[in-house]
C-alpha cells in the first residue's frame, strides 16, 4: 500500500552500508520509523530527504506495519541550521521533545504546525533561539496534556510579589503557601514564558529569563516523560558560556 504524508525528519540513523532509518513526524500518522534505502550512496537522488529537520511530502510503501520511503518532494531543508551551533541545538531540542511525547497512529496537527514554524523561525529569523524553543515547548506541553498554567498574574491582579514558586504537580506558577510540590522560581522565568505564550509581560523583568525558563521546562518535561533531553541540556549549557 502506498501512503502520501507531509513529514519532518526527527532522527536519521545509519543502517547497513547504504541505508538509513528515519524517524518521521507526520501530522496524521504521528511518529513513524521509515526505511530509506540507498540514501548513503554517492549521488543518491533521495539523500536530501534523509537529513535531520528536512520537511517533505513523503511517498511511503507500507507492508506489515513497516514503512519504506519510495519518493519525496522537498518543502524546506532548514539547511541554515547547520551553520549556527546554538540554533542547531535548539532544533535538536525541538526534535527530541517530539521523540519523547509522540506516539504512532496519533494525529498531532497543532504540534506539527508548531514544529514547522519553530524550525522556520530558527533558520530564517534573527530572533533569540531560546524564545523559539520556549514557544514550541509551550505548544508541545499543551498538545501532550501537560500545559503550563501562566495565569498567576491575573489571579493576583498584577501584584505577584517576590515569593513566586513553580508547582511541578500541577504545572503552574503560584505563591509559596499554595505550592504542593514546587520550588522557588524567578520573576524573569515567569515573564519570559508569558512573553513566549503571547501574554502580557514586564519588559524590565526579562533579564536572564530565557535561560532560567529553559532550565525549568527541561525539569518539568523530564518529570512528566521520564526522558533526559540531552540536546535541551546542551542548549542551556551554550547559553551559560
Amino acid at each position: 500500500m502506498e501512503i502520501k504524508t507531509e513529514a519532518i525528519v526527527l532522527q536519521s540513523i545509519d543502517y547497513k552500508d547504504n541505508d538509513k532509518l528515519l524517524t518521521l513526524f507526520s501530522p496524521s500518522l504521528g511518529k513513524i520509523t521509515v526505511g530509506a534505502r540507498g540514501v548513503k550512496k554517492p549521488k543518491a537522488k533521495l539523500a536530501f530527504a534523509a537529513q535531520p529537520f528536512c520537511f517533505c511530502e513523503y511517498i511511503l510503501a507500507e507492508k506489515g506495519g513497516r514503512y519504506t520511503m519510495t519518493n519525496a518532494y522537498l518543502h524546506e531543508s532548514f539547511f541554515a541550521l547547520r551553520y549556527d551551533v546554538v540554533r542547531f541545538y535548539a532544533a535538536c531540542a525541538m526534535a527530541e521533545i517530539c521523540l519523547a511525547i509522540l506516539y504512532e497512529n496519533e494525529k498531532y496537527e497543532g504540534l506539527f504546525v508548531g514544529l514547522a514554524e519553530g524550525l522556520k523561525s530558527l533558520a530564517l529569523s534573527q530572533d533569540d533561539p531560546a524564545e523559539g524553543v520556549l514557544t514550541f515547548v509551550l505548544t508541545a506541553l499543551r498538545e501532550s496534556g501537560y500545559p503550563l498554567d501562566l495565569s498567576f498574574l491575573e489571579e493576583c491582579e498584577g501584584d505577584i510579589g517576590e515569593k513566586l514558586y513553580f508547582d511541578f504537580a500541577d504545572g503552574r506558577f503560584t505563591s509559596f503557601d499554595r505550592a504542593t510540590a514546587g520550588e522557588r522560581a524567578s520573576l524573569s522565568t515567569y515573564y519570559a514564558l508569558r512573553k513566549c505564550a503571547g501574554l502580557t509581560y514586564r519588559e524590565d523583568a526579562l533579564a536572564g529569563g530565557n535561560k532560567r525558563a529553559l532550565r525549568l521546562v527541561k525539569a518539568y518535561l523530564s518529570e512528566k516523560t521520564e526522558s533526559k533531553f540531552d540536546n535541551l541540556g546542551e542548549l542551556i549549557r551554550l547559553y551559560e558560556e
